[in-house]
Protein backbone atom coordinates (compact mmCIF):
# COMPACT_ATOMS: atom_id res chain seq x y z
CA UNK A 1 0.00 0.00 0.00
CA UNK A 2 1.22 3.41 -0.90
CA UNK A 3 0.91 6.35 0.98
CA UNK A 4 -0.37 9.82 -0.67
CA UNK A 5 -2.27 13.32 0.13
CA UNK A 6 -4.08 15.11 -1.89
CA UNK A 7 -2.83 17.81 -3.89
CA UNK A 8 -6.17 18.96 -5.63
CA UNK A 9 -9.76 17.96 -5.88
CA UNK A 10 -11.03 19.24 -9.29
CA UNK A 11 -14.07 19.29 -11.83
CA UNK A 12 -13.03 19.16 -14.83
CA UNK A 13 -16.58 18.61 -16.71
CA UNK A 14 -19.92 19.08 -14.94
CA UNK A 15 -19.93 15.69 -13.67
CA UNK A 16 -16.23 14.27 -13.70
CA UNK A 17 -13.46 14.87 -11.17
CA UNK A 18 -10.22 15.06 -11.58
CA UNK A 19 -8.15 14.03 -8.19
CA UNK A 20 -4.55 14.68 -8.24
CA UNK A 21 -2.25 13.09 -5.56
CA UNK A 22 0.86 13.99 -4.06
CA UNK A 23 3.30 11.35 -3.36
CA UNK A 24 5.24 11.13 0.37
CA UNK A 25 8.51 11.86 -0.66
CA UNK A 26 9.56 9.25 2.05
CA UNK A 27 7.76 6.70 0.27
CA UNK A 28 9.27 5.32 -3.67
CA UNK A 29 6.46 5.91 -6.21
CA UNK A 30 4.38 3.42 -7.23
CA UNK A 31 5.56 1.44 -10.55
CA UNK A 32 2.34 0.93 -12.83
CA UNK A 33 1.63 0.57 -16.98
CA UNK A 34 -0.17 2.89 -18.85
CA UNK A 35 -3.62 1.61 -18.70
CA UNK A 36 -3.53 0.06 -15.24
CA UNK A 37 -5.74 1.00 -12.40
CA UNK A 38 -5.40 0.81 -8.88
CA UNK A 39 -7.85 1.00 -5.54
CA UNK A 40 -7.97 3.99 -3.38
CA UNK A 41 -9.48 4.95 0.14
CA UNK A 42 -9.31 7.54 2.72
CA UNK A 43 -9.98 8.42 6.57
CA UNK A 44 -12.11 10.91 7.29
CA UNK A 45 -12.75 11.94 11.01
CA UNK A 46 -11.08 9.19 11.70
CA UNK A 47 -13.03 7.12 10.31
CA UNK A 48 -11.57 4.57 7.26
CA UNK A 49 -13.71 4.65 4.01
CA UNK A 50 -14.69 1.81 1.73
CA UNK A 51 -12.05 0.88 -0.94
CA UNK A 52 -12.62 1.27 -4.60
CA UNK A 53 -11.28 0.87 -7.95
CA UNK A 54 -10.40 4.08 -10.35
CA UNK A 55 -7.75 3.79 -13.82
CA UNK A 56 -4.85 6.10 -13.31
CA UNK A 57 -5.24 9.13 -15.74
CA UNK A 58 -1.39 10.08 -14.92
CA UNK A 59 1.50 8.97 -16.88
CA UNK A 60 3.88 6.48 -15.48
CA UNK A 61 6.74 8.98 -16.39
CA UNK A 62 5.21 11.23 -13.36
CA UNK A 63 7.29 10.11 -10.27
CA UNK A 64 5.57 12.91 -7.77
CA UNK A 65 1.75 12.43 -8.56
CA UNK A 66 -0.76 10.17 -9.30
CA UNK A 67 -4.28 11.25 -11.09
CA UNK A 68 -7.92 9.47 -10.99
CA UNK A 69 -10.60 10.87 -12.36
CA UNK A 70 -13.99 9.72 -12.12
CA UNK A 71 -17.72 10.43 -12.06
CA UNK A 72 -19.21 11.69 -9.65
CA UNK A 73 -22.20 9.42 -8.55
CA UNK A 74 -23.02 7.91 -5.31
CA UNK A 75 -21.71 8.37 -1.64
CA UNK A 76 -18.31 7.31 -2.14
CA UNK A 77 -17.38 9.45 -5.63
CA UNK A 78 -19.59 12.46 -3.56
CA UNK A 79 -17.42 11.73 -0.35
CA UNK A 80 -13.78 11.85 -2.86
CA UNK A 81 -14.93 15.28 -4.45
CA UNK A 82 -14.93 16.62 -0.78
CA UNK A 83 -11.39 16.03 0.28
CA UNK A 84 -9.10 18.80 1.37
CA UNK A 85 -5.69 19.29 0.38
CA UNK A 86 -3.59 17.06 2.81
CA UNK A 87 -5.94 14.68 3.38
CA UNK A 88 -4.45 11.21 3.22
CA UNK A 89 -5.39 8.72 0.13
CA UNK A 90 -4.25 4.96 0.55
CA UNK A 91 -3.46 3.88 -2.75
CA UNK A 92 -3.42 -0.16 -3.07
CA UNK A 93 -2.13 -1.28 -7.22
CA UNK A 94 -1.56 -1.52 -9.89
CA UNK A 95 -3.80 -3.91 -11.36
CA UNK A 96 -5.28 -4.73 -14.60
CA UNK A 97 -3.66 -6.37 -17.91
CA UNK A 98 -5.37 -3.45 -20.20
CA UNK A 99 -1.93 -2.48 -21.04
CA UNK A 100 -0.37 -0.44 -24.37
CA UNK A 101 3.04 -2.08 -25.48
CA UNK A 102 5.01 0.30 -27.49
CA UNK A 103 6.99 -1.96 -28.80
CA UNK A 104 4.82 -4.35 -30.66
CA UNK A 105 1.45 -2.24 -31.06
CA UNK A 106 2.71 -0.55 -34.06
CA UNK A 107 -0.72 0.18 -35.06
CA UNK A 108 -3.87 0.67 -32.71
CA UNK A 109 -7.49 1.36 -32.55
CA UNK A 110 -8.47 3.20 -29.28
CA UNK A 111 -12.59 2.90 -28.63
CA UNK A 112 -13.78 4.76 -25.01
CA UNK A 113 -17.30 4.71 -24.64
CA UNK A 114 -17.94 7.64 -21.92
CA UNK A 115 -15.38 7.50 -18.29
CA UNK A 116 -14.09 4.68 -19.97
CA UNK A 117 -12.22 7.31 -21.41
CA UNK A 118 -9.49 7.18 -18.48
CA UNK A 119 -6.75 4.28 -18.77
CA UNK A 120 -6.67 5.97 -22.49
CA UNK A 121 -5.13 8.84 -21.07
CA UNK A 122 -2.45 7.51 -19.08
CA UNK A 123 -1.42 5.20 -22.38
CA UNK A 124 -1.58 8.68 -24.60
CA UNK A 125 0.05 10.81 -22.06
CA UNK A 126 2.61 8.21 -21.60
CA UNK A 127 3.31 8.07 -25.67
CA UNK A 128 3.54 11.72 -25.58
CA UNK A 129 6.39 11.62 -22.84
CA UNK A 130 8.22 9.74 -24.93
CA UNK A 131 7.56 11.11 -28.31
CA UNK A 132 6.44 7.72 -29.49
CA UNK A 133 6.06 7.11 -33.14
CA UNK A 134 2.87 4.40 -32.49
CA UNK A 135 0.00 5.41 -35.12
CA UNK A 136 -2.70 5.89 -32.99
CA UNK A 137 -6.64 6.34 -34.07
CA UNK A 138 -9.13 7.29 -30.76
CA UNK A 139 -12.88 6.82 -31.15
CA UNK A 140 -13.98 8.48 -28.96
CA UNK A 141 -17.90 8.24 -27.67
CA UNK A 142 -19.82 10.97 -25.28
CA UNK A 143 -23.20 11.87 -24.78
CA UNK A 144 -22.78 15.51 -24.87
CA UNK A 145 -20.60 18.06 -26.33
CA UNK A 146 -20.49 19.87 -23.19
CA UNK A 147 -19.47 16.50 -20.95
CA UNK A 148 -16.11 15.56 -22.80
CA UNK A 149 -13.29 14.83 -19.96
CA UNK A 150 -10.37 15.71 -21.31
CA UNK A 151 -11.39 16.93 -24.80
CA UNK A 152 -9.18 20.07 -24.81
CA UNK A 153 -6.12 17.92 -23.52
CA UNK A 154 -6.66 15.40 -26.24
CA UNK A 155 -6.67 17.91 -28.98
CA UNK A 156 -3.13 19.41 -27.61
CA UNK A 157 -1.69 15.91 -27.43
CA UNK A 158 -2.47 15.25 -31.13
CA UNK A 159 -0.92 18.38 -31.80
CA UNK A 160 2.16 17.49 -30.94
CA UNK A 161 1.95 13.84 -32.36
CA UNK A 162 1.33 13.80 -35.78
CA UNK A 163 0.40 9.86 -35.56
CA UNK A 164 -2.26 10.09 -33.22
CA UNK A 165 -5.79 10.97 -34.38
CA UNK A 166 -8.62 11.71 -32.23
CA UNK A 167 -12.39 11.27 -33.21
CA UNK A 168 -15.34 12.19 -31.36
CA UNK A 169 -18.80 10.42 -31.61
CA UNK A 170 -21.05 12.90 -29.90
CA UNK A 171 -24.65 10.96 -29.02
CA UNK A 172 -27.08 13.60 -29.12
CA UNK A 173 -26.91 17.39 -29.72
CA UNK A 174 -24.94 19.77 -32.06
CA UNK A 175 -21.41 19.18 -32.26
CA UNK A 176 -20.20 23.04 -33.15
CA UNK A 177 -17.66 23.14 -30.45
CA UNK A 178 -15.47 20.97 -31.57
CA UNK A 179 -13.37 20.62 -34.65
CA UNK A 180 -15.99 19.36 -37.58
CA UNK A 181 -13.00 17.11 -39.25
CA UNK A 182 -12.59 15.64 -35.94
CA UNK A 183 -16.65 15.40 -34.80
CA UNK A 184 -19.11 12.57 -35.39
CA UNK A 185 -23.00 11.89 -34.42
CA UNK A 186 -24.92 9.18 -33.47
CA UNK A 187 -22.81 5.91 -32.56
CA UNK A 188 -19.47 4.13 -33.69
CA UNK A 189 -20.34 2.66 -36.90
CA UNK A 190 -19.24 -0.59 -38.87
CA UNK A 191 -18.78 2.24 -41.67
CA UNK A 192 -16.88 4.64 -39.36
CA UNK A 193 -14.27 1.86 -38.24
CA UNK A 194 -13.98 1.16 -41.92
CA UNK A 195 -12.78 4.54 -42.54
CA UNK A 196 -10.41 5.31 -39.79
CA UNK A 197 -8.67 1.97 -40.52
CA UNK A 198 -8.64 1.97 -44.53
CA UNK A 199 -10.46 -1.60 -44.24
CA UNK A 200 -7.68 -3.01 -42.73
CA UNK A 201 -7.89 -4.99 -39.27
CA UNK A 202 -5.40 -7.34 -39.46
CA UNK A 203 -2.87 -5.51 -38.83
CA UNK A 204 -3.81 -3.53 -35.70
CA UNK A 205 -5.01 -4.00 -32.38
CA UNK A 206 -7.98 -2.80 -30.75
CA UNK A 207 -8.46 -1.78 -26.70
CA UNK A 208 -11.66 -0.98 -26.38
CA UNK A 209 -13.06 -0.13 -22.83
CA UNK A 210 -16.31 1.52 -21.38
CA UNK A 211 -19.81 -0.23 -20.16
CA UNK A 212 -20.71 -3.40 -21.16
CA UNK A 213 -23.31 -2.26 -23.32
CA UNK A 214 -20.83 -0.14 -25.20
CA UNK A 215 -18.05 -3.03 -25.86
CA UNK A 216 -20.17 -5.82 -27.21
CA UNK A 217 -21.22 -4.76 -30.43
CA UNK A 218 -17.65 -3.37 -30.87
CA UNK A 219 -16.47 -6.42 -30.29
CA UNK A 220 -18.80 -7.94 -32.45
CA UNK A 221 -18.35 -5.46 -35.68
CA UNK A 222 -14.11 -5.90 -35.16
CA UNK A 223 -14.80 -9.88 -35.49
CA UNK A 224 -17.01 -9.00 -38.60
CA UNK A 225 -14.72 -7.28 -40.29
CA UNK A 226 -12.23 -9.52 -40.26
CA UNK A 227 -10.07 -8.65 -36.87
CA UNK A 228 -9.27 -12.04 -35.47
CA UNK A 229 -9.97 -12.26 -31.10
CA UNK A 230 -6.42 -12.28 -30.14
CA UNK A 231 -5.99 -8.92 -31.25
CA UNK A 232 -9.20 -7.28 -29.53
CA UNK A 233 -7.93 -5.78 -26.01
CA UNK A 234 -10.93 -5.04 -23.94
CA UNK A 235 -11.71 -4.31 -20.03
CA UNK A 236 -15.76 -4.40 -19.12
CA UNK A 237 -15.52 -0.87 -17.08
CA UNK A 238 -17.98 -0.28 -14.60
CA UNK A 239 -16.97 2.65 -12.19
CA UNK A 240 -15.58 1.93 -9.42
CA UNK A 241 -15.23 -1.78 -9.74
CA UNK A 242 -13.39 -2.59 -13.40
CA UNK A 243 -14.36 -5.88 -14.65
CA UNK A 244 -11.21 -7.13 -16.85
CA UNK A 245 -11.66 -9.53 -19.44
CA UNK A 246 -8.30 -8.95 -20.98
CA UNK A 247 -4.74 -10.77 -20.40
CA UNK A 248 -2.11 -9.53 -18.73
CA UNK A 249 0.28 -9.65 -22.14
CA UNK A 250 3.09 -7.33 -20.68
CA UNK A 251 6.38 -9.46 -20.91
CA UNK A 252 7.83 -8.71 -18.06
CA UNK A 253 5.04 -8.83 -16.01
CA UNK A 254 4.03 -12.40 -17.28
CA UNK A 255 8.19 -13.33 -17.25
CA UNK A 256 7.96 -12.32 -13.28
CA UNK A 257 4.22 -14.71 -12.79
CA UNK A 258 6.22 -17.53 -14.41
CA UNK A 259 9.28 -17.08 -12.70
CA UNK A 260 7.36 -16.56 -9.18
CA UNK A 261 5.24 -20.36 -10.03
CA UNK A 262 8.94 -22.10 -11.14
CA UNK A 263 10.53 -20.76 -8.34
CA UNK A 264 7.55 -22.59 -5.88
CA UNK A 265 7.13 -25.69 -7.92
CA UNK A 266 11.09 -26.34 -7.90
CA UNK A 267 11.04 -25.44 -3.75
CA UNK A 268 8.19 -27.81 -3.42
CA UNK A 269 10.17 -30.73 -4.91
CA UNK A 270 13.17 -30.36 -3.19
CA UNK A 271 11.64 -30.75 -0.12
CA UNK A 272 9.99 -33.48 -1.43
CA UNK A 273 12.74 -34.83 -2.22
CA UNK A 274 14.85 -34.64 0.83
CA UNK A 275 12.37 -35.31 2.67
CA UNK A 276 11.75 -38.82 1.07
CA UNK A 277 15.63 -38.83 1.57
CA UNK A 278 15.85 -39.16 5.03
CA UNK A 279 13.08 -41.35 5.60
CA UNK A 280 14.38 -44.87 6.39
CA UNK A 281 13.86 -47.67 3.41
CA UNK A 282 11.02 -50.72 3.55
CA UNK A 283 12.82 -53.79 3.95
CA UNK A 284 10.21 -56.03 5.81
CA UNK A 285 6.35 -56.66 4.68
CA UNK A 286 3.56 -54.52 5.60
CA UNK A 287 1.43 -55.27 8.32
CA UNK A 288 -1.26 -57.98 8.38
CA UNK A 289 -4.44 -58.79 9.80
CA UNK A 290 -2.35 -61.96 11.66
CA UNK A 291 -0.13 -59.77 12.42
CA UNK A 292 -1.11 -55.92 12.58
CA UNK A 293 2.29 -54.58 14.80
CA UNK A 294 4.94 -55.37 12.61
CA UNK A 295 7.60 -53.21 12.38
CA UNK A 296 7.94 -51.83 9.11
CA UNK A 297 10.99 -50.24 8.93
CA UNK A 298 15.19 -51.06 8.34
CA UNK A 299 14.66 -50.93 12.58
CA UNK A 300 12.70 -54.41 12.51
CA UNK A 301 15.75 -56.64 11.46
CA UNK A 302 18.36 -55.49 14.43
CA UNK A 303 15.32 -55.75 17.15
CA UNK A 304 14.69 -58.95 15.66
CA UNK A 305 18.61 -60.21 16.08
CA UNK A 306 18.71 -58.35 19.84
CA UNK A 307 15.51 -60.43 21.17
CA UNK A 308 16.91 -63.82 19.34
CA UNK A 309 20.44 -63.20 21.17
CA UNK A 310 18.47 -63.20 24.58
CA UNK A 311 18.40 -66.91 26.18
CA UNK A 312 14.73 -67.19 27.44
CA UNK A 313 13.89 -67.46 31.07
CA UNK A 314 12.35 -70.45 32.48
CA UNK A 315 9.96 -68.87 34.06
CA UNK A 316 8.79 -67.97 30.17
CA UNK A 317 5.86 -70.38 28.89
CA UNK A 318 6.54 -70.12 24.89
CA UNK A 319 3.53 -70.38 22.43
CA UNK A 320 3.62 -73.78 20.54
CA UNK A 321 4.90 -73.52 16.96
CA UNK A 322 2.96 -73.86 13.81
CA UNK A 323 4.55 -77.99 14.28
CA UNK A 324 2.78 -77.90 17.65
CA UNK A 325 -0.52 -76.64 17.37
CA UNK A 326 -3.04 -79.83 16.93
CA UNK A 327 -6.16 -77.43 16.10
CA UNK A 328 -7.33 -73.83 15.53
CA UNK A 329 -9.16 -72.07 18.72
CA UNK A 330 -12.76 -70.77 18.33
CA UNK A 331 -11.30 -67.18 19.42
CA UNK A 332 -7.51 -65.91 19.23
CA UNK A 333 -5.70 -63.38 21.46
CA UNK A 334 -4.60 -60.39 19.34
CA UNK A 335 -1.68 -59.03 21.31
CA UNK A 336 -2.45 -55.73 23.07
CA UNK A 337 -1.28 -52.48 20.91
CA UNK A 338 2.49 -51.75 22.23
CA UNK A 339 3.37 -47.81 22.56
CA UNK A 340 7.19 -46.88 21.13
CA UNK A 341 9.53 -46.76 24.32
CA UNK A 342 13.01 -46.85 24.64
CA UNK A 343 14.90 -50.02 23.86
CA UNK A 344 17.23 -51.27 26.59
CA UNK A 345 18.84 -54.46 28.22
CA UNK A 346 18.04 -55.31 31.66
CA UNK A 347 21.27 -55.28 34.16
CA UNK A 348 22.44 -58.83 35.01
CA UNK A 349 21.38 -59.21 38.65
CA UNK A 350 22.61 -62.44 41.03
CA UNK A 351 19.90 -64.81 41.94
CA UNK A 352 18.38 -64.05 45.49
CA UNK A 353 19.67 -66.07 48.53
CA UNK A 354 17.43 -68.33 50.12
CA UNK A 355 16.73 -68.11 53.48
CA UNK A 356 14.87 -69.83 56.53
CA UNK A 357 12.19 -67.39 58.65
CA UNK A 358 11.51 -67.02 61.96
CA UNK A 359 8.08 -67.78 63.55
CA UNK A 360 7.64 -64.14 63.54
CA UNK A 361 8.63 -63.96 59.88
CA UNK A 362 11.75 -62.15 60.09
CA UNK A 363 14.50 -64.47 57.41
CA UNK A 364 17.69 -65.62 59.12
Amino acid sequence: MHTYVVQESAKITGSTLLLTLKRDESERPMAFQPGQYAAISFEKRRKASTTRCFSIVSSPTDQHSLQFSMRVRGQFTTALSKLQVGDVVNVTGPFGGFVFDTANDKKAVFLAGGIGITPFISILRYLRDLNATNDVTLLYSCATQDDIPFGDELLAIQASHPNLKVVFVVGKGPVDKLPQQQAETGYITAELLDKVTGNSYQDRRFFICGPPFFMKPMVGVLTKRGASRSSILTEAFTQSSPKQTSVLRSWPANIYAVGVIGLTLGAFAITVSDLLKSLPPNTTQRPTKTAPYLITNARGEQLDQLINSIPPSPDVITAPTDNQSSGSSSSTVNPAPQTAAPIYTAPITAPAPTCQTTPSGRCI
